[in-house]
């Protein structure tokens, strides 16, 4: 007698156990929101490079030791990373491509012009940007390695965005460098690896 009422518990907490197993396991996870960054930079970037535990806080006010002003004929530059300051103003070359693979390599033009890895940005053809927005410099800039991968993803960066905060500088472009007096730099080291390209 005992039988025909057990069957159907059985086949409802198999029922239930199905369930929870299809919405626990099963569920994708909810998208992080990230509409709440208070940092407003260049989205293209973003894209390719984002802040290091080893960056050290700067103020771009603050360079004012020796550097080198750097004509730059074509990009990309040979600076794979910069460095926001203090508030997101200025911009501090970080991560410096450390040879140039043949002459009139566009990506050795920083190696090649004694480019140091913590020098701020001061003027971009004679416009002083030491206290300009970072995202601005960067669009002014636009020292970005193209890369088929990133294509997609920073045209739809730069659209919620809703477009540069300044237009690329022509080509040539003087770039004139700083150096903080005191600042050391704690970043990593590029190493070269077997298709010529260099990584951390």
């Amino acid at each position: 007698m005992a039988r025909p009422t057990l069957l159907p518990a059985v086949a409802v907490l198999a029922g239930v156990y199905s369930l929870a197993s299809f919405c626990f396991v099963g569920s994708p996870q909810t998208p992080r929101d990230c509409s709440r960054v208070p940092a407003r930079v260049s989205a293209e970037y973003l894209e390719r490079c984002g802040p290091k535990d080893s960056d050290v806080p700067f103020s771009g006010a603050a360079a004012s030791g020796p550097g080198a002003t750097v004509e730059f004929k074509k990009r990309p530059f040979g600076i794979l990373r910069y460095q926001p300051g203090e508030g997101m103003k200025g911009a501090m070359a970080m991560e410096i491509i450390p040879k140039s693979r043949y002459p009139g390599d566009p990506q050795g033009q920083a190696f090649a012009a004694g480019i140091q890895s913590g020098w701020v940005v001061q003027s971009i053809n004679g416009m002083n940007v030491q206290n300009e927005d970072f995202g601005k410099i960067m669009d002014m800039l636009d020292d970005e390695v193209a890369d088929p991968r990133f294509s997609k993803s920073t045209a739809l960066a730069l659209e919620k965005q809703g477009g540069r905060m300044a237009e690329p500088v022509e080509a040539p472009l003087s770039v004139v460098f700083s150096s903080i007096p005191g600042y050391v730099y704690k970043g990593a080291q590029l190493t070269e690896d077997g298709q010529d390209g260099f990584a951390r």
